[in-house]
């Protein structure tokens, strides 16, 4: 574990941050056992060396980054795989966009692309890459198109999947102020790829095409602000760029999917679980006026809202961007508790939160 705190009179403090971690994860049914020595595979956690530059990296950067290459995680693999290889699943997904299959695959070319850099760089640093491949212990889906023999590390069988972003970004609040939002849809614990083969153009496979199409944007939309929440953070002007060109992408990816969402269409009761309608705009006429709501499906782009101060003119921007709402700890927290890690271990959750809490404790440095 990291040094603990040391007080302006010189004595040293446990850290609260330390704390709290062990105490969410008690929550979750992970005992104080789980922390054993994590270094042989998240690498050391001092300053870097030096490269061919004679540059070096703070402690806070490595962290940053190293949380950044394990939070590309495994999901879009498989979604991947039965985007371009299941007929049903792809069906389902033509019903949001007949490009939806491909643009899943560029979702997983960019995150593989991205996890890739980031390990590279780390080592380029003289600081050890992230390495998850040990927990890869959750079985794949057994449906056409899987790797039905691919051991994973996340599960999207069981998902909650939050959809209060929809209603955040067409409204003026924030939650860096407290603001709260309602979902748009309520998906709860619900798959959203096939375990097994289903009907072509059934319900049930509809209803997982839509599930699908909200996560691939609730979790770009997270990884936006989760992005920004690092750069007031680094330090090198190098790991600056770095965060800010590839969160620029995630944005990128958030865009496209929240448009696509909005096409999901009503799945009827009988399957188990109903999907609702989404609120469309009417047709535009030319009389020089938008009637659209701001709730409407094609209001995708950021409605300004309250940002720095509600003294000041709202504006248009990712949110949130905290630490406390969007930092490492937030996207674990809202990770685990989608169901997306349903069935990992207790060293996996350990290690997760260890470089979540390192990474948020990051400070910019000169």
């Amino acid at each position: 574990m990291r040094k603990s705190a040391t007080s302006k009179d010189g004595n040293h403090q446990g850290t609260s941050s330390t704390f709290a971690r062990r105490s969410f994860l008690r929550r979750i049914g992970i005992g104080g056992g789980a922390f054993l020595p994590m270094a042989g595979w998240l690498g050391s956690r001092v300053t870097a060396n030096a490269d061919h530059r004679g540059e070096s990296l703070r402690q806070g950067d490595v962290a940053i980054l190293r949380f950044l290459a394990a939070a590309e995680i495994d999901l879009w693999q498989q979604y991947n795989e039965l985007a371009l290889g299941n007929a049903a699943f792809q069906q389902a997904l033509f019903a949001l966009d007949g490009d939806m299959p491909t643009y899943v695959n560029q979702n997983t070319r960019d995150e593989i692309s991205h996890a890739q850099f980031l390990n590279a760089y780390l080592a380029s640093k003289g600081a050890r890459p992230v390495n998850l491949e040990r927990f890869r212990t959750l079985p794949s889906s057994q449906a056409t198109g899987a790797n039905k023999n691919a051991k994973r590390l996340t599960n999207l069988m069981n998902l909650t999947v939050d959809t209060s972003w929809y209603t955040r970004y067409r409204s003026t609040g924030n939650p860096d102020f407290g603001d709260t939002f309602p979902q748009i849809v309520n998906l709860v614990n619900v798959p959203a790829i096939p375990n097994s083969d289903l009907a072509l153009g059934g319900d049930q496979i509809q209803v997982i095409g839509n599930t699908a199409g909200f996560h691939f944007a609730t979790i770009e939309q997270g990884g936006s602000s989760l992005y920004d929440s690092f750069l007031p953070k680094a330090t090198s002007v190098e790991v600056i760029r770095i965060v800010a060109a590839i969160g620029g992408t995630e944005i990128q990816h958030f865009e496209v999917w929240q448009d696509k969402a909005g096409n999901a269409p009503p799945v009827p009761m009988d399957t188990g679980s109903l999907f609702p309608a989404l609120p469309h705009a009417t047709e535009q006429t030319p009389n020089g006026i938008d009637g659209a709501d701001p709730i409407d499906t094609n209001q995708i782009m950021a409605r300004p809202c309250k940002f720095i101060s509600p003294n000041l003119p709202l504006c248009s921007v990712i949110r949130p961007t905290s630490t406390a709402n969007a930092g490492a700890m937030a996207a674990a927290t809202g990770l685990t508790n989608s169901g997306l890690f349903k069935g990992q271990s207790k060293e996996f959750f350990a290690a997760l939160f260890e470089l979540a809490e390192e990474a948020d404790e990051a400070q910019r440095g000169f």
